[in-house]
């Protein structure tokens, strides 16, 4: 089996979500430090444009957003299980549920009192041009860029609906972890790892029992790669990973055209390639890069959209 390589930054929440996935399978990665904001040519070597973090890498195949890469972990190691039979329904409404959670932490990070912690541990400066990424970020997108208005009326029903779930379970679904516990905690840890905010979750015991049970979890085996080392085994691996799922036909697209694929929410760069597999959850093209060599890049089926090349 090819390494687990996770192309990721520290304070991404959506990679310490994937880190902490990582600890809860017991994992062995390698771990690819990428920058926080554009640019990023390493990475985009590997996704053909795709700039949301974290990136999975196993050899040749590229995995992108953490909803795939849950699943594709799920695959790689099956127990402990992130989708049990039994609750099926209920992982996927937490995971519709998590942009929510998500953006209300984060428009509690970025209040006033936040800020100042930001500025102090990353320099006016730099958060400044972060500030600018981010704007462009969000341009064109269906979901606005956060404001800590976002916050007033939703961090505090959000956070006190999971503190009352889990005054009676240890976990949201009962006595053992699924992934409806892993797509609400990275909200949460961003929040909690920001000093001028943090104080904010206090009214909320049960929640953080619940996540210094989720960190308990650690991040697995890791060891640090360059990233030149990432895209020369990316070059060098001649084996592909399996598709996720039953291939499920595109809409007036066929196997083999040309097409462009992109987030509908935020980070809207497109990537275009050639369509090699589609499922219910997954959407796969080839795409050739000077540095990686022959790529094959994995999508989410669903909030993706697929135009075809003229």
């Amino acid at each position: 089996m090819s390494d687990i390589i996770l192309h990721h930054y520290a304070s991404s929440p959506y990679a310490e979500k994937t880190r902490c996935l990582l600890g809860f399978k017991k994992l062995v990665w390698k771990s690819v430090d990428i920058p926080s904001m554009l640019p990023k040519p390493d990475v985009v070597a590997l996704t053909g444009g795709y700039r949301k973090t974290p990136v999975l890498q196993l050899g040749r195949d590229v995995y992108c957003d953490t909803r795939l890469i849950a699943q594709v972990l799920d695959r790689l190691q099956p127990t402990p299980p992130l989708f049990p039979t039994t609750s099926k329904a209920s992982c996927t409404a937490f995971l519709h549920m998590e942009p929510a959670v998500f953006f209300a932490g984060i428009a509690i990070g970025i209040s006033p009192e936040g800020v100042k912690f930001f500025v102090e541990s990353m320099g006016a400066d730099h958060f400044a041009q972060f500030g600018k990424d981010r704007a462009a970020f969000f341009s064109g997108g269906t979901v606005p860029r956060p404001h800590p208005d976002f916050a007033v009326g939703r961090f505090e029903p959000l956070m006190g609906a999971l503190d009352s779930q889990l005054a009676e379970h240890p976990f949201l679904l009962g006595a053992s972890p699924s992934i409806a516990d892993f797509a609400m905690y990275h909200g949460v840890w961003f929040v909690r790892a920001n000093p001028g905010v943090a104080h904010r979750l206090n009214p909320y015991p049960h929640l953080l029992a619940w996540a210094d049970r989720i960190r308990a979890f650690g991040h697995g085996s890791r060891t640090e790669l360059p990233s030149s080392a990432a895209l020369e085994i990316a070059r060098s691996t001649r084996e592909q990973q399996p598709f996720e799922g039953d291939y499920l036909a595109l809409p007036q697209m066929a196997l083999g055209q040309k097409i462009t694929i992109g987030p509908t929410d935020y980070g809207v760069d497109r990537v275009e390639g050639t369509l090699v597999h589609a499922s219910l959850t997954e959407i796969a093209i080839t795409r050739r890069d000077q540095r990686a060599g022959d790529i094959v890049v994995h999508f989410p089926r669903n909030d993706y959209k697929v135009l075809p090349v003229d």
